[in-house]
C-alpha cells in the first residue's frame, strides 16, 4: 500500500603505464565480431566501494512512499565510488560487443538499496537504471511492480548511473550529495562519443551490481545477510533504450546480469546471447518503434491499452515527487510528474493514462525471467500487436481498439473510455486519456454486474493460462471485480 501517494592522449604518464598493456590484450580480444566475443572469456569488474550515507539532517532524495517496513524491507542508501571504464561502440543501434578505451575515471554516485528479511529474500536482486528524462533519478519500472517485489522478497537496488540525475541530487540536498560526480569535466576532446551521453554510465552499473552481488561492505553491507543468486537489470523508456545498449555491447563483455526485463521498451536485442530478456511494450509508443526481431532467449509482450506509464505506477512517481518536491515547473513551484504531463495534453482530454495496469504484465516478466534464470523453462512467446504488411502501422477493430497483443480486463472488460495515446506532444502523446463510464453508461454496457463479474474472470484466467499474468494477480483482479458496484 502507498503510504504518501580524460582522454588517452594526453593522459597523465602513471594512468597510461597501467592501461598501455591491458588495452592491447583488450584491443585484441574484443575486435571479434559480436558472437565470437560473447565466447571469450569474461573481463575482471572491478567493484565498486558502498558506503553508507549517514548525514544528519539530511534525508534521501526518491525514497519510496510505500511502508516498506509493513513488508518487512528496509531501505537505506549508499554512496558508491570507484573508477570507470569508457567503451567504444555504444551507440544504441550496435549489435556488436564494446571495446575498452581507457580507465582510471573517478565517479562517486548513489544508490537507494531495500532489502527483505534474510529469511524472506528469494535469492534475486533486481538493479533499476533509473530515468532521467524529466530532470530526476526516478525507478518508473519498480512503479509498476513493486507490489509483486515485496511479495515475493526480491532485493532491490535504485541506481543513478548518469550525469542528469546526479546534478539534480546535488542541487536537491548540497549537504547529502555535493561530492557527487560522474561528469566528464576532464574528458577533453577526444571524441563526442566517448566524451558525451554519460560513457561511464555502462561501467558504473557493472561496477556497483558486482559489489552487490558481492556484498561488499563488511559489517555495512547493503545485503547484509542476504545470499545473492541471480541479478535481473530492469528500466522503463529512456533507461531501458541504456538497458538495450547494455545488453547488446556490455553484457557480453562482463556477463554481469543474469537477466533483464524492459519497461517500455527495448528495440532491437543480439540473438547470440542466451542472457533471457524480456521488453514489455505500452500501445502509446508501439507505433514508433516496430518490426523488431525476438529470439530463442528474447521476448516482446505488447500491452494493449498501456500507456507509457500506468496510472498506476504514474501515482507512486507522484508520491514521490510530491514529497520531495524535485521536479519544478515552468514558475519555480515544485509540481507532480502527472502536472509535467498535463500541459501537453489534448484540451479536454485530462486526466491522462489509461486504466490498463501494465505493472500486472511487468510482475510476470520479471517473474519469468527469474524462473528462466533458475530453471531453464523459457518464458511464454513474444505476443505482439497485429500490423498491416504493408505499412506495418497496427491493425485496430471497429470500435479503433488495437488487435493482437496481451490483454488485460481493463482494456478488452473496461470501466472507463480510454485511448493509450494523447495529441503529438510529448509527454502527453505517450500518456493518454481516461474518463470513467457512469453507472448508466457501465449497466448499459454489461447489462448486469453477473456479466462484468464473467467477463473479467474469462480475460485474466486466459492471460494466467497463456503465461502473461501471474495467478495471485488474476484472483486478485477477479475478486475487486466481484466486490465493486459495476453495473448493478
Amino acid at each position: 500500500m502507498v503510504v504518501r501517494h580524460k582522454k588517452m592522449l594526453g593522459m597523465n604518464t602513471h594512468r597510461m603505464a597501467l592501461l598501455l598493456f591491458p588495452i592491447a590484450l583488450i584491443g585484441t580480444m574484443f575486435s571479434l565480431p559480436g558472437a565470437l566475443a560473447a565466447e571469450t572469456q569474461d573481463l575482471p569488474v572491478p567493484l565498486a566501494n558502498l558506503t553508507e550515507v549517514n548525514i544528519p539532517g539530511t534525508s534521501i532524495m526518491a525514497a519510496t512512499g510505500v511502508d516498506l517496513a509493513s513488508a518487512g524491507y528496509t531501505e537505506r542508501e549508499f554512496y558508491a565510488e570507484g573508477q570507470a571504464r569508457r567503451h567504444d561502440g555504444t551507440d544504441a543501434s550496435s549489435l556488436e560487443s564494446a571495446t575498452v578505451v581507457d580507465d582510471g575515471w573517478d565517479y562517486r554516485t548513489r544508490l537507494v538499496v531495500r532489502a527483505p528479511q534474510p529469511n524472506e529474500f528469494n535469492g534475486t536482486l533486481i538493479v533499476e537504471w533509473t530515468n532521467v528524462t524529466v530532470g530526476v533519478g526516478l525507478e518508473f519500472a519498480t512503479a509498476e511492480a513493486y507490489e509483486y517485489l515485496l511479495r515475493e522478497g526480491y532485493a532491490i537496488a535504485i541506481l543513478s548511473a548518469q550525469r542528469v540525475g546526479v546534478e539534480r541530487s546535488k542541487t536537491w540536498s548540497p549537504d547529502r550529495y555535493s561530492d557527487l560526480s560522474v561528469d566528464m569535466s576532464a574528458c577533453g576532446d577526444d571524441g563526442a562519443s566517448l566524451c558525451q551521453g554519460d560513457p561511464l554510465s555502462f561501467d558504473i552499473f557493472s561496477q556497483i551490481t558486482q559489489a552487490l552481488k558481492e556484498n561488499v561492505g563488511g559489517a555495512n553491507a547493503p545485503l547484509l545477510g542476504l545470499t545473492v543468486e541471480n541479478v535481473i537489470a530492469i528500466g522503463q523508456s529512456q533507461s531501458a533504450i541504456r538497458l538495450k545498449t547494455y545488453y547488446n555491447t556490455i553484457q557480453p563483455l562482463y556477463h554481469v546480469m543474469d537477466g533483464f526485463v524492459y519497461w517500455d521498451l527495448s528495440d532491437q536485442l543480439r540473438d547470440d546471447q542466451t542472457v533471457p530478456a524480456i521488453s514489455v511494450n505500452s500501445e502509446a509508443l508501439a507505433d514508433g518503434f516496430r518490426g523488431w526481431s525476438t529470439s530463442e532467449y528474447t521476448r516482446a509482450w505488447d500491452v494493449a491499452g498501456a500507456t507509457h506509464a500506468s496510472l498506476y505506477g504514474s501515482q507512486y512517481i507522484d508520491d514521490i515527487t510530491v514529497w520531495d518536491q524535485s521536479i519544478i515547473g515552468p514558475a519555480g513551484e515544485p509540481i507532480s510528474f502527472t502536472q509535467w504531463i498535463e500541459p501537453s495534453c489534448l484540451p479536454g482530454m485530462l486526466p491522462p493514462f489509461t486504466t490498463v495496469d501494465s505493472g500486472l504484465v511487468v510482475s510476470k516478466a520479471i517473474d519469468a525471467v527469474r524462473s528462466w534464470i533458475r530453471t531453464g523453462e523459457p518464458a511464454a512467446p513474444s505476443r505482439r500487436f497485429e500490423r498491416d504488411p504493408t505499412t506495418g502501422m497496427m491493425l485496430r477493430d471497429a470500435d479503433n481498439k488495437v488487435l493482437g497483443g496481451v490483454r488485460l480486463a481493463q482494456f478488452d472488460a473496461p470501466i472507463a473510455e480510454q485511448v493509450a495515446t494523447n495529441g503529438t506532444d510529448f509527454p502527453c502523446s505517450a500518456s493518454g486519456y481516461h474518463r470513467y463510464y457512469t453507472d448508466a453508461e457501465l449497466r448499459e454496457l454489461y447489462g448486469n454486474h453477473a456479466n462484468y463479474v464473467a467477463q473479467v474472470r474469462m480475460i485474466m484466467q486466459q492471460a494466467v493460462k497463456d503465461g502473461y499474468v501471474l495467478r495471485h494477480d488474476t484472483v486478485a483482479a477477479i475478486h475487486e471485480a466481484v466486490i465493486s458496484d459495476v453495473a448493478k
